[in-house]
C-alpha cells in the first residue's frame, strides 16, 4: 500500500511555515442536533442579542440590545434599515437567538461575519484558536471526563484546527476554514465548564507532530472494541481506492493490559466479541469497559433485515455514484439500481465476512439473497446497510440494542460499529433471525475517548494518553 503524503499526512505548507496561525474562521449552522450533525447553514434572518457593548458596522449597541438582520433587495437590512452591503461585521459577545443548539441558544464572541447569499444569510465566527478549542472540547467529550483525558482532547482539537487553517479557506464552507459540525469538529454545541477552561489553558499552544511536522489526521471516536484500526482499513484514499493509503501514525493498537493473541482469526474474533455475554469468559481488563457501548448485541428477523438491507443498498449506491467509487457491488443477480423503486434483495439467504482488518473491523461484507449476491466495502457502508431501526424494517417492532452494562437503546440510527460477529438462526433451512455481537461505537481509528478517560483514571497524563493511540510527539507552537 502507498503512504499518503498530501491530504492526510502532511499539508505541504507546513514544510515552509515558520509561524503558526493564531486565528480560525468557523461557518455556523442554523441548527445542530445533540450529536453535532448540522441541519444547514443558511438563515432566513438573524436575530441577535448583545451580551456586551457590541460594534456592528461602526455603530455601537449597548448590552441587551436586540438586532435583526435580513436579506434585502439591495443588500442586508439591519432593524429594517438598508445597509447597502452584502456583508456586515459584528464585534463583541452576542447570543444568536435564531440558532438552535443542544444546550439552547448559542453565544459567540470576537468577530462574526454576516454574509448575504442567494438563498439567505450565513454566519462565520472568526476567533483565536485557543478560544475555538475551548468551545470545541465540551462538544466532543463529556464534561464528567477526567481532566487529563480532556487535556488530551484539547491537544487533538488544536492540532486539527491548525491543520484546517493552514489548508486555507474552503469553498464548501463559504470561505471559512471549517464548520461547527461533525464535518469538521463540533463547535459550541455544549456549555463550557471550569474543568474544560483549565484543560485548554494547561495545554495552551500544544499540538501533535510526526517527524517534525504537525499532523492533520488526529481523529478520535467514542469507544473501542478492545483494538483500534489501521486507517486504511476504514477509509478510502483521495482517489476512492479501498483499502486506503497508509498513515503511519494511525496504526491498530490493543486497548487493554495483557492478552496473548496467537492468531486473530474468526475463531478468535468470535470469542472476543462474545465476552461479557456469558458465552465466553472475560479475556482481560479493557480500557473501554466503562462505556455502555463496549459490548453490545442486537437481533433482527430475516424479514426486517431484508427490508433494511434493500433500502440501505440503494442509499449507499447513490452515495457511490456521487463519489465515483465502487464500494457497493453486484456480483450476480439483479443490480442495485437507484432508479428502481421496487428494488429488493428478496429472501435473505446468508451473510459472510469476506475481509476483516487487523483490529477486528469488518472491511467487506457479502450478502447472499434470492435476487442476487452483493458485496459492501467499508465499515460506514456496512453499518448503514444494517441499520437497527424500526423506521426502515416495515414492521412496528422496536429494534433493541442490549449493552453489556444492562442498559438498552431502541432504534439506533446506524449499527454502533463495524466490529462484530453474528449468529444466523435457521428454521427449516430458512433464516429466522440474525444476532450481531459487537464492540465499540464509532469508526475505531485514533483515540478512543472512553479509553482515554480510563487511562486518566489510573494516573496517566495527557501526553501518555496520546502516545497510547498515536505515533507522534507533542510540541508547543505558541
Amino acid at each position: 500500500m502507498k503512504v499518503l503524503t498530501s491530504f492526510f499526512l502532511i499539508v505541504s505548507v507546513f514544510l515552509f511555515a515558520t509561524t503558526f496561525p493564531a486565528r480560525i474562521s468557523v461557518l455556523l449552522s442554523n441548527e445542530l442536533d445533540n450529536a453535532g450533525t448540522t441541519k444547514g447553514y443558511v438563515f432566513n434572518e438573524v436575530k441577535i442579542e448583545c451580551l456586551s457593548e457590541t460594534s456592528i458596522e461602526a455603530q455601537s449597541f449597548e448590552k441587551g440590545s436586540v438586532v435583526i438582520i435580513k436579506p434585502g433587495a439591495n443588500g442586508l437590512l439591519m432593524n429594517d434599515t438598508q445597509i447597502n452591503s452584502d456583508s456586515i461585521t459584528i464585534k463583541g459577545m452576542i447570543k444568536v437567538l435564531s440558532a438552535k443548539r443542544s444546550y439552547g441558544t448559542p453565544v459567540y464572541e470576537d468577530t462574526i461575519l454576516v454574509k448575504m447569499i442567494d438563498k439567505g444569510i450565513i454566519l462565520i465566527n472568526e476567533l483565536d484558536i485557543e478560544n475555538y478549542v475551548k468551545y470545541v472540547v465540551p462538544s466532543e467529550v463529556p464534561g464528567w471526563f477526567e481532566k487529563e483525558a480532556i487535556k488530551a482532547q484539547a491537544v487533538l482539537a488544536r492540532s486539527r484546527a491548525i491543520a484546517d487553517v493552514l489548508k486555507g479557506p474552503k469553498d464548501n464552507f463559504y470561505g471559512a476554514h471549517c464548520d461547527d459540525s461533525t464535518k469538521s469538529q463540533v463547535f459550541n454545541n455544549k456549555e463550557i465548564s471550569e474543568i474544560v477552561e483549565k484543560a485548554v489553558e494547561e495545554t495552551q499552544g500544544k499540538i501533535m507532530f510526526v517527524n517534525g511536522y504537525p499532523v492533520e489526521t488526529v481523529v478520535y471516536f467514542s469507544t473501542s472494541c478492545g483494538f483500534t484500526s489501521n486507517n486504511e482499513e476504514v477509509w478510502s484514499d483521495e482517489q476512492g481506492n479501498f483499502p486506503g493509503a497508509v498513515i503511519p501514525y494511525l496504526r491498530s493498537k490493543p486497548q487493554f493490559g495483557k492478552l496473548l493473541v496467537e492468531n486473530k482469526n474468526e475463531e478468535f474474533w468470535n470469542k472476543f466479541f462474545r465476552a461479557f455475554w456469558g458465552i465466553e469468559k472475560e479475556l482481560c481488563d479493557f480500557y473501554d469497559r466503562e462505556s455502555p457501548w463496549f459490548r453490545w448485541k442486537v437481533t433482527m428477523t430475516r424479514e426486517e433485515l431484508e427490508n433494511v438491507i434493500s433500502k440501505g443498498l440503494i442509499a449507499r449506491e447513490k452515495a457511490d455514484q456521487l463519489l465515483g467509487v465502487d464500494a457497493i457491488r453486484t456480483l450476480q443477480g439483479i443490480p442495485v439500481d437507484i432508479n428502481n423503486a421496487n428494488f429488493s434483495i428478496g429472501e435473505l439467504k446468508d451473510l459472510k465476512i469476506v475481509r476483516r482488518g487487523e483490529g477486528g473491523i469488518v472491511m467487506t461484507l457479502r450478502i447472499v439473497s434470492e435476487n442476487g449476491i452483493y458485496e459492501i466495502d467499508k465499515e460506514y457502508n456496512i453499518r448503514f446497510i444494517i441499520r437497527p431501526t424500526k423506521s426502515l424494517t416495515g414492521f412496528n417492532r422496536d429494534i433493541i440494542i442490549e449493552r453489556h452494562d444492562g442498559s438498552t437503546y431502541s432504534n439506533y440510527s446506524i449499527l454502533p460499529s463495524g466490529y462484530f460477529v453474528f449468529d444466523i438462526d435457521r428454521e427449516n433451512g430458512k433464516i429466522k433471525q440474525v444476532t450481531f455481537y459487537g464492540g465499540g461505537n464509532g469508526h475505531g481509528v485514533g483515540m478512543s475517548q472512553y479509553g482515554a478517560n480510563y487511562l486518566a483514571k489510573i494516573g496517566k497524563n495527557y501526553q501518555q494518553i496520546l502516545k497510547t493511540f498515536y505515533e507522534g510527539k507533542i510540541e508547543n507552537i505558541f
